[in-house]
């Protein structure tokens, strides 16, 4: 079981081409902990959970090298990172003569940087990243699985991020942008935030409960253009550091779906 790392954890946006693929992708890394304590972190490409499964991508092959290090974390010395981003290249140029390929992502976790690709076929795979391992790495041990996955499990259960992480990087997507702007993040500031409802009972309950709270009520009303048709706009003002920021937007979640609405997000001026 994942638990989202609040102070470890990282986000990381960007679009790139990968060998072998075609289309624009979406990578994203974040770091949770596990339940023994020490943090793992997932790079996966965030894009494909709008289509996977693949259709014929039937084969899930998880692979990288096992490494020591002193580190309490788990994660690898400083030395050993390049080796890691090496031996993960390296495999792509493995891989690719031998069959059509997805890679989905890796993950790194007390002493593991395993690798994960989705094939078409199995072929020689196994045999001939064991060659690859034993040639170019022989100081390391190594892990090395394939098995059916037509479902995606590995991708959707275990890489892909919980409701927890992705509302977290949501918020930190949203923090970025301000830094980016010059924002240093200090100034506490009026903050937006919207919520959406199926009732105009239910949006007014909601919105008596945030009044308590000490949110001040923008606009309460009908949107004709929102799947949920009754808006309810907010704001306060708030320090927006991801440790006071979080617990706000979870908690505007939470309150949401006690109403049978949603938490559509928050914006803010950029303060210098």
């Amino acid at each position: 079981m994942r638990k989202l790392l609040t102070i470890l954890l990282i986000f990381l946006l960007t679009s790139l081409h990968m060998i072998g693929q075609n289309s624009e992708e979406h990578w994203d890394t974040y770091m949770a902990s596990y339940e023994n304590g020490k943090p793992g972190s997932t790079t996966l490409r965030m894009d494909l959970i709008d289509i996977a499964p693949m259709q014929d991508f039937n084969y899930v092959l998880v692979t990288g090298l096992v490494y020591e290090t002193s580190k309490e974390n788990g994660f690898p010395e400083n030395e050993i990172f390049s080796v890691l981003h090496n031996a993960a290249d390296e495999l792509i140029e493995i891989i690719q003569p031998e069959t059509d390929f997805v890679l989905v992502g890796s993950f790194m976790h007390n002493g593991k940087r395993l690798e994960y690709f989705y094939l078409k076929e199995q072929k020689n795979i196994i045999s001939k990243i064991e060659r690859f391992y034993k040639i170019k790495y022989p100081e390391y041990k190594f892990y090395l699985n394939i098995k059916e996955d037509k479902e995606w499990d590995y991708y959707l259960d275990f890489l892909y991020p919980n409701e927890e992480t992705l509302n977290y990087m949501a918020d930190q997507s949203v923090l970025r942008n301000l830094e980016e702007a010059g924002d240093d993040l200090i100034k506490a500031r009026r903050v937006n935030h919207w919520l959406y409802f199926t009732k105009e009972t239910e949006m007014n309950k909601c919105k008596a409960e945030l009044i308590e709270l000490g949110f001040i009520v923008h606009y309460a009303g009908i949107n004709k253009e929102t799947n949920l048709p009754f808006e309810l706009q907010i704001s306060r003002v708030d320090n927006v550091d991801i440790s006071s920021i979080f617990p706000i937007t979870s908690d505007l979640r939470k309150r949401a779906k006690n109403f049978n609405g949603e938490y559509d997000g928050w914006e803010t001026s950029v303060e210098k």
